[in-house]
């Protein structure tokens, strides 16, 4: 995912990848390729690249042990100075970046492969409203419903239950 910028003149040039999740070594997450939309604007001192990510994975449900299959989208922004002095400016971790006039390239790889990673939900839903498993008898209640009757009580309340009832 590699841009040679200086074969551009000044102005907004669109740009598209498609990779295999392999050639990015992030198929143990991601499945079938990876589409990355790009929108560099070049000008003599700087290089705003605009990006939309859309890679597919194959998710297991935390409610419901289902797996799905699910595409995700992610949005960057990287902003690339050109500068003459490299002394004590330094690459940041907000989409900045320096380069030097003897810079001719620019490579999106890691970038990509980190917004695909960030784009994994801390909790996998199979969808909004998974009803999940039932706790006693293990059916999915998303596709059949079960009459099982759930004990919400605990036998560690127990006493302090009595006592209450002992107060009033």
């Amino acid at each position: 995912m590699l841009i040679k910028f200086n074969n551009f003149k000044n102005g907004i040039h669109p740009f598209t990848f498609e990779t295999k999740v392999e050639e990015l070594g992030i198929q143990d997450n991601f499945i079938g390729k990876v589409l990355l939309n790009c929108e560099m604007d070049k000008s003599s001192t700087q290089i705003v690249i605009n990006c939309n990510l859309i890679v597919n994975a194959k998710q297991v449900c935390d409610r419901c042990l289902f797996e799905f299959e699910t595409e995700f989208k992610s949005n960057f922004k990287n902003i690339y100075f050109i500068t003459h002095s490299k002394s004590d400016e330094q690459e940041d971790d907000n989409g900045i970046y320096y380069l030097s006039p003897d810079d001719d390239k620019i490579d999106l790889t890691n970038d990509a492969i980190e917004n695909a990673v960030l784009t994994i939900p801390m909790k996998v839903l199979c969808k909004e409203d998974c009803k999940g498993i039932c706790l006693v008898c293990g059916v999915n209640k998303n596709e059949t419903d079960c009459n099982c009757a759930i004990d919400t009580g605990s036998s560690v309340w127990e006493p302090l239950l009595k006592l209450k009832g002992k107060l009033n």
